[in-house]
């Protein structure tokens, strides 16, 4: 009604603007580019039929939308638009089929770009083939609710496998390409996407329990829940019990939990009736698609109940059931739920044990640390003195000559907090400074040398050197506080350490079980037998329906027995001394290093204040309430006195309840040092450590024999040492080693070369298959017609007379049945020749010869275009390798092929011989093993001659090159050392036994620190004079440090 008001000036106003445009609009269209436009539409119908149909609904919708808008602009412009003229409709017609062209090798699209040399032929497509011939199709999505789950696990899959593959792509390595790692993504694909849990069982199939040293309990366990289910079924049915079918283990990183499940898995491998085995990481099952991880977890329980018996192992098992709480994601709660509902829920898993690993146990959902899930828990920690003799036998016992038991047990106590990973990179670690020791020249040459194997031995300063180098798992995040006492301060507390080891054996009986010796193997089942001597009342029915009638006792009186187990009252104990007697920097220390079997919990302040997210108290309750839970354990406290004096009176009293509140007969040592005697100390400690108990160890100081055996080697010994004499470590650097020659390669058993050839004329049969399709696909092919056969040479005599190796379709055939191509590139030499010897005896004059050079070269191009696009790139690698590896070996396809083939046709003895003779090209003939392996003879006897030259040749200036080459210092300078004179070693050894009783004298009452520094000051004044063969000005220089000291 609006627009009806307006003014007639206005209406014409706009009128002449909106007729304006519109003459413009209508003046653009015409019937030729209508007409051209419906032509092109019918020619790009005619090739994309269903993308034209999306097209042609998209532009009805436009065309729908436009005439919407011409209406209402008709409304608004009133009656003077009759003049318009309206466009034509144009119906739509179905397209003319177009004329059908004959082609045979490629289909003509009207679309260039779209073209693609896509045979049809009636034989099955190559395998080789992975290109795809069919056009991608659009993805339609429905909503429809009766699809099929099939249909949606299929496509999950196929989009996993794209993701996949795009992953692969992008995580490639830097030195390498794509086309390097042929076949591994391949196989990997075939098993399945999650693979990470099948590699680790394929690494190394040796690991069995026998290589498992120091966890005898934890491998008699597992047997009880695996093994005697098996053999034994009689025992679980007589009671009507399960045996435990579920066990976690837990402990620092290294301590050989997966170490223990990959011995379990191969022993599970072995006899009769084997055991599946199935590992899974921490992140294994994790997906970002919703319910994609519980349905892994479902798929891997069902698989392992229909496989059963079977194990089920969890590395790192935290990363998959962490603790529930409101703070988490609730995906990671769904993955807990399925897991505690697989284990134990309304289903019975039947014989499937179910093993996890874990070094953080606190983060673990508590459901799943009950009976019926995990049964057990096994606490791998760091092995003990014989547990890390046992480890050092397992990793060393290949060696020759072996190490002496008497090394390994000194090198067993040097390893304190080492776990089994550290015992074994020492072991590694040691054999590699043997190496850098005995041979420096291969870090100064980047080729191989020959190297005298037999001559390289590892000594002990291997393995210091090897410990140096490496940090224990004790020490990488906090230090351990047990320490073994240094070899120069045994002299000096060893005694101390005795005696105090004698008082704690008193008040703590279960230090004799932490100092005893190895045990055997049946030691803990004797144990049991001789418990079960005692067995006490019988708690069964005698007989059927009558009850025992005698006088009641109890059975469950074992615990109060003083035969089977120690007892201890609150076990405590005190070292008290001067500030510098050593009893907490190495007393105590050893003290705990002795008793390494049992865990020991640091109460000092460093600890209870350095937890940021809890207060003093709250840590100190956390540590007690550990060391219950670990019994038998030592709370241990450094300098006591100054952390009574630093902590707060609430932190006071929480550390005394908590103590009191620790059971009367609770095996839990408390170990504590101070700085001043127990009468001078607060109340409240003296209240903690009684002196008539024993509880108090007063250290004394060194005695007179004790510093004699302190200083004597240093002043005795080390003093009156010669310089070291560098003359054999330069022979030695300078030893020029010839260069070993490449290795020959591995003589394959019968069994093996069998098997390998097998599976090369495998590969090498599909390569034959492959070209005589595309040959025959050739010689179909009417234009190819003149190439099919041998040239008549009663039609062209002189045929032969300028083609030397005249070369055919049909010969081409004739080789691929005598197994002459090995290669795809040998075959096209050979197609390639045929295209040269046409373009070569036919010159370009005649209509005729032109026609058969066309020809010719269309040949090349759609043999070529078939092998690039039908043909995949690696399987041309890999016939390559098989040739090149039979040229290695010096065998041929001639096994393999027929017997009896007529190959050649009949024709004349000439034209025969000169077919036959000639190789049609230098690739299908194999190469004469003894062409390719004599160079190789010749270089080892080049080089064996130019060693037995070398031993006999003397260090001369004629190879000096070659010398400095390998050797890490020069030759100028090593001859100077070589012309140094050796010069006598003057000492008076009287003036050193003087200085040493001097020295001894002087030191009455001296307290350790004191012994320590003045043993380092003689230590540097011997260090300033090492390279003196005149001891005179030492032994002066060591009196005046005596004295002054003093």
């Amino acid at each position: 009604m609006r627009r009806r008001l307006r003014s007639k000036d206005s209406e014409e106003e706009n009128l002449r603007i909106y007729s304006g445009t519109k003459r413009k609009r209508i003046a653009k269209p015409s019937v030729g580019g209508q007409e051209e436009s419906s032509d092109n539409q019918e020619n790009e119908y005619s090739d994309q039929e269903e993308e034209e149909e999306e097209d042609g609904e998209g532009e009805e919708e436009e065309n729908d939308e436009g005439d919407e808008d011409e209406d209402e602009d008709e409304e608004d412009s009133g009656k003077r638009y009759e003049f318009r003229q309206r466009k034509a409709v144009v119906r739509y017609q179905a397209p003319l089929d177009e004329p059908k062209k004959q082609s045979i090798f490629f289909k003509r699209h009207s679309n260039p770009i779209r073209r693609r040399y896509t045979f049809s032929t009636s034989s099955p497509r190559s395998l080789y083939n992975n290109r795809r011939g069919t056009r991608r199709r659009h993805a339609i999505h429905s909503s429809d609710s009766t699809s099929s789950s099939s249909s949606d696990e299929e496509k999950f899959e196929r989009r996993r496998s794209k993701s996949r593959s795009r992953s692969i792509n992008r995580c490639l390595p830097m030195n390498l390409r794509k086309e390097d790692l042929l076949g591994i993504h391949k196989d990997r694909i075939k098993i399945g996407a999650s693979l990470a849990d099948v590699d680790p069982m394929q690494i190394d199939q040796t690991v069995r329990f026998d290589s498992i040293g120091g966890l005898g309990k934890h491998i008699s366990a597992l047997k009880e829940m695996v093994v005697f289910p098996l053999l034994y079924p009689e025992v679980f049915e007589k009671f009507k019990i399960q045996p435990p079918r579920g066990c976690l283990f837990y402990g620092p990183p290294g301590t050989g939990k997966t170490l223990v499940a990959r011995a379990l898995a191969n022993e599970c491998s072995q006899g009769e009736r084997k055991v599946a085995f199935f590992m899974r990481k921490g992140a294994d099952c994790l997906s970002k698609w919703v319910g994609e991880s519980e349905r892994q977890l479902r798929l891997l329980f069902d698989q392992a109940y229909q496989m059963r018996p079977s194990i089920i192992f969890f590395d790192e098992i935290d990363g998959i059931a962490p603790v529930r709480s409101s703070r988490q994601d609730q995906i990671h709660s769904s993955i807990v739920s399925t897991l505690l509902a697989l284990m134990d829920g309304l289903d019975s898993r039947g014989e499937v044990v179910v093993i996890g690993a874990t070094n953080r146990l606190d983060s673990i959902d508590p459901a799943l640390r009950r009976p019926g899930r995990f049964d057990r828990e096994f606490l791998f920690n760091l092995p003990d003195r014989e547990a890390r003799k046992d480890i050092l036998k397992i990793h060393t016992r290949q060696w020759d000559p072996q190490l002496s038991d008497l090394f390994l047990e000194e090198l067993a106590d040097k390893c304190v907090g080492y776990c089994g990973a550290d015992i074994k990179a020492v072991c590694s670690e040691a054999a590699l400074c043997a190496l850098r020791r005995r041979y420096p020249q291969i870090y100064a040459s980047s080729q191989k040398l020959l190297l005298d194997v037999e001559s390289i031995s590892v000594s002990g300063r291997d393995f210091l050197s090897a410990m140096t180098k490496i940090v224990p798992a004790s020490q990488r995040a906090v230090a351990s506080p047990a320490k073994a006492l240094t070899p120069v301060i045994e002299p000096l507390l060893s005694s101390a350490l005795n005696k105090a080891m004698e008082m704690l054996q008193r008040l703590f009986p279960h230090v004799e079980q932490g100092l005893k010796k190895k045990k055997d193997g049946v030691s803990g089942i004797l144990d049991d037998l001789l418990q079960s001597e005692d067995e006490g009342s019988s708690v069964c029915i005698t007989n059927k329906g009558q009850k025992n009638t005698g006088p009641s006792a109890s059975a469950l009186h074992l615990n109060r027995s003083a035969l089977q187990q120690p007892t201890s009252f609150r076990p405590r104990l005190l070292l008290c001394g001067t500030s510098g007697s050593g009893q907490t920097s190495h007393l105590a220390p050893a003290i705990l290093h002795s008793l390494e079997k049992f865990t020991v919990y640091t109460l000092d302040i460093a600890v209870l204040y350095g937890v940021s997210s809890a207060t003093p108290e709250e840590a100190c309750a956390q540590v007690f309430c550990e060391a219950r839970r670990t019994a038998p354990s030592i709370l241990y406290i450094p300098h006591i006195q100054c952390w009574w004096d630093t902590v707060s009176s609430t932190l006071k009293a929480t550390f005394i309840s908590l103590l009191q509140d620790i059971p009367s007969f609770c095996p839990c040592l408390l170990l504590a040092t101070c700085s001043f005697p127990h009468h001078t100390l607060y109340p409240e400690v003296q209240d903690l450590f009684h002196v008539e108990y024993g509880e108090v160890f007063d250290v004394p100081l060194p005695s007179q024999e004790e510093r004699h055996r302190f200083f004597e080697d240093l002043i005795l010994n080390q003093a009156a040492k010669a310089p070291v004499s560098k003359r054999d470590a330069v022979l030695q650097a300078l030893e020029v080693l010839p260069v070993a020659p490449p290795p020959p390669p591995r003589q394959l058993s019968k069994q093996e070369m069998q098997k390998l050839e097998e599976q090369e004329e495998d590969t090498l049969r599909e390569l034959r298959l492959f070209l005589r399709d595309v040959t025959n696909r050739l010689a179909q092919d009417k234009r190819f017609k003149a190439f099919t056969k041998p040239v008549d040479i009663e039609e062209v005599p002189d045929y032969t007379t300028v083609i030397k190796q005249p070369m055919d379709l049909s010969t081409v055939l004739s080789q691929i049945d005598l197994h002459k191509y090995e290669t795809v590139a040998a075959y096209l030499q050979d197609v390639d020749l045929i295209w040269q010897n046409a373009l070569e005896y036919n010159p370009d004059r005649d209509p005729s010869d032109r026609l058969i050079r066309h020809r010719a070269c269309a040949l090349k191009d759609t043999v070529h275009a078939i092998i690039r696009d039908e043909l995949d790139e690696d399987f041309e690698k890999i016939c390559a390798e098989i040739k090149e590896s039979r040229i290695k070996r010096g065998s041929t396809s001639s096994r393999f092929t027929p017997a009896y083939y007529h190959v050649l046709p009949k024709l004349s003895a000439t034209v025969e011989q000169k077919t036959s003779d000639p190789a049609p090209s230098k690739d299908a003939t194999p190469v004469p093993a003894q062409a390719v392996i004599s160079p190789r003879q010749t270089g080892v006897n080049t080089v064996c001659m130019g060693f037995s030259e070398f031993r006999l040749r003397r260090m001369t200036r004629g190879f000096k090159m070659q010398a400095e080459q390998q050797s890490l210092i020069s030759v100028d300078a090593a001859i100077k050392i070589l012309e140094q004179k050796n010069m006598p070693l003057i000492v008076d050894h009287n003036k050193l036994k003087e200085l040493l009783q001097r020295v001894v004298n002087m030191t009455e009452g001296y307290e350790v620190n004191q012994l320590e520094k003045l043993y380092a000051l003689l230590c540097q004044s011997i260090y300033r004079h090492r390279k003196d063969y005149d001891k005179t000005a030492l032994i002066q220089e060591m009196s005046k440090e005596v004295e002054e000291f003093s």
